[in-house]
């Protein structure tokens, strides 16, 4: 969980909530480094890592991924473009009930790794609806889902103000838009499976009124009105082309609109993040703090605020 102005503001009024997001957060990381390293060390594969570069491998980003990852926690070092273990993972204990929930997916995750990573065969969990629920419902997703919310302003915003959920897939991020604004939200979902998530989430909820569902790719978005904002939450990695998308978000916005962006990003808790999404069907690993920021830049706006550490970044850009 990266240490950001929200959590800081945890630590002095609500200190043992602030403790708990933090375990929450070092549990998740623990147990996954674990897991995968475990799941290579009965393959095999600890050695191939160690001989060979990781643009050796079939799929370059998920070796380079993972080696990564090694680096991060201090399990090992790059030597060139391959990898020197220093140590192994010992079996971490798990004491929230926020990351006992996620195992089942984690352990999943680590029986597909080796496969992969011989054969480059780019596996995706999409699918599996139980496992895609558990990780966009985790508490660490909420919470840094909650965090970019008040952060960039959208509470501020009237009850007549519009904003758009962009690519909110399973609409966990509409429940919390709902929950955190007073404002009208369009939902821009291009999967009629998830369309239907996201009406029997909203629904069950109460807010038909305030959500009008739109069935689009992010790059072909065309609203019939410019809106006051667009919350794109992990959207870089997921779309074939994000400049496009964010010329998209552009048009589609007020003069006086803006955007609010949270993005799990290359560096610290983000590439076991990263790693997961690629399971989950991301088009690419996800980009560095530096790499979202110029896009959104090329693309026409001027950031205004961003905040975010250890792979996590949320920021609000306005149109220039």
């Amino acid at each position: 969980m990266p240490i950001t102005p929200f959590l800081l503001a945890k630590f002095f009024s609500d200190p043992k909530e602030a403790m708990r997001l933090l375990r929450i957060a070092s549990e998740f990381e623990n147990y996954s480094v674990w897991r995968m390293y475990s799941a290579l060390q009965e393959s095999q594969l600890l050695r191939q890592l160690q001989e060979k570069p990781w643009w050796e491998f079939p799929d370059k980003d998920l070796a380079r991924n993972l080696g990564d990852i090694f680096v991060y926690k201090g399990y090992a070092a790059w030597k060139g473009d391959a990898l020197v273990f220093k140590s192994s993972p010992a079996r971490p204990t798990v004491s929230t009930s926020e990351v006992a929930d996620l195992i089942p997916v984690i352990d999943k995750i680590a029986q597909m790794l080796p496969r992969a990573l011989l054969t480059g065969e780019k596996p995706s969990l999409i699918e599996d609806r139980a496992y895609y629920s558990k990780l966009l419902g985790s508490a660490a997703h909420k919470v840094l889902t909650d965090i970019t919310i008040e952060v960039t302003g959208l509470p501020t915003l009237s009850e007549s103000a519009v904003i758009v959920d962009l690519l909110p897939r399973a609409g966990l991020s509409t429940l919390s838009l709902l929950e955190r604004t007073r404002a009208r939200i369009v939902a821009v979902e291009p999967l009629p499976q998830n369309i239907e998530l996201i009406k029997n989430l909203v629904k069950l909820v109460g807010q038909q009124e305030r959500v009008v569902i739109v069935q689009s790719s992010p790059e072909a978005m065309k609203l019939p009105e410019k809106v006051n904002a667009v919350f794109a939450s992990s959207v870089m990695h997921w779309v074939s082309n994000p400049h496009l998308v964010l010329t998209r978000v552009r048009e589609n916005l007020r003069e006086d609109g803006f955007l609010a962006v949270y993005q799990p990003c290359y560096e610290g808790g983000g590439l076991i993040l990263s790693l997961f999404h690629y399971f989950f069907g991301a088009v690419r690993v996800v980009p560095k703090s530096s790499e979202v920021q110029e896009l959104i830049r090329q693309a026409g706006f001027k950031i205004t605020k961003a905040t975010g550490s250890r792979g996590f970044l949320a920021l609000r850009a306005e149109p220039q």
